[in-house]
């Protein structure tokens, strides 16, 4: 248990205050990130005129199933990057990797209702348990972080919150669960950080258009590729004959600025809390098959990390 007087050494754009629930808040803190713009996250701004990169999005997001196939290449990582998975599992087993990891993963598929359920699910069982930790999202992109950090602090409604990201036509259309995630967050001084890459930047990197100054700034750097995870998205890819064969390779890079840039924010977040877990909720095909989110991670840092799926959950 953590005392209520606990309290981290102040840390660069993020000051922390902890509580006797383990809770992690910064009253006074600067935004995570220096991006101020606000953009709104939602894959109806593909479907327009962006056919091609849309059913691109929803076969990662809606069909994320897919990704778990015993025919998937898995990534050669040292033994102490590779991530412990879980599937459906709730008990002793769980909350001993719950204990030792410092990331972990849900991998949902969007619109699976019983996924939500088990997010919701963890995310108060983790408060009952005092452990302190924070919320990571893949449905908000790193300029949305100050709505956010408002959201935390009480400072603007659950509807403004949804209406100035875009979250409302977006997301909250999967599950009214998302909704009841981020009141129990506030209620219970857990902060939220937002994790994903700006839909225009992704939009522009699927179809190889130039980047603006600010967009490249935006770019995750330090990360390295293989022809091994190439291999891989082709492979599941190649399950969904509408996608453009001769694009694979601009939405490949699409791809991988979603995952680096999350991959970023996490082990941001993980040098300036190194005493709290995140859980990152992500669709599936951002932290399975040994590629993705996870992967890049190791990358950088050798941290525990545990990816939760929640199928079949009894």
């Amino acid at each position: 248990m953590i005392s209520r007087t606990a309290r981290r050494p102040s840390l660069p754009g993020f000051i922390v205050q902890r509580g006797a629930e383990g809770d992690l808040r910064s009253p006074e803190r600067e935004n995570l990130t220096s991006a101020l713009a606000r953009g709104v996250f939602g894959l109806r701004i593909f479907v327009v005129n962006f056919s091609s990169f849309f059913c691109f999005c929803f076969c990662f997001g809606l069909i994320g199933t897919c990704l778990l196939s015993a025919r998937q290449v898995h990534a050669e990582q040292s033994p102490g990057c590779v991530p412990q998975t879980l599937h459906g599992q709730w008990g002793a087993a769980l909350w001993q990797a719950v204990a030792k990891a410092n990331i972990i993963y849900v991998g949902e598929t969007h619109d699976r209702p019983g996924d939500h359920a088990y997010e919701l699910r963890l995310v108060r069982e983790m408060i009952r348990r005092r452990i302190a930790f924070a919320i990571g999202w893949e449905m908000f992109d790193q300029t949305q972080q100050p709505l956010l950090d408002a959201w935390d602090r009480g400072a603007i409604s659950l509807q403004q919150l949804f209406r100035d990201t875009g979250f409302d036509r977006a997301w909250a259309v999967y599950s009214p669960i998302y909704s009841k995630i981020l009141k129990t967050a506030q209620r219970c001084a857990r902060t939220n950080v937002a994790l994903n890459a700006t839909p225009a930047l992704v939009r522009k990197v699927a179809h190889g258009q130039s980047l603006s100054h600010r967009q490249r700034a935006q770019l995750p750097r330090g990360f390295t590729t293989s022809e091994a995870s190439y291999r891989n998205f082709v492979s599941l890819m190649g399950k969904h004959p509408n996608l453009p064969a001769g694009h694979l390779r601009s939405f490949f890079a699409a791809q991988n600025v979603w995952d680096q840039t999350m991959a970023d924010r996490i082990l941001q977040f993980n040098r300036l809390q190194s005493g709290a877990k995140l859980v990152a909720l992500a669709g599936r095909g951002h932290v399975a098959g040994g590629f993705g989110v996870p992967f890049y991670v190791g990358q950088k840092r050798t941290l525990q990390q545990l990816i939760l799926f929640p199928d079949d959950l009894q």
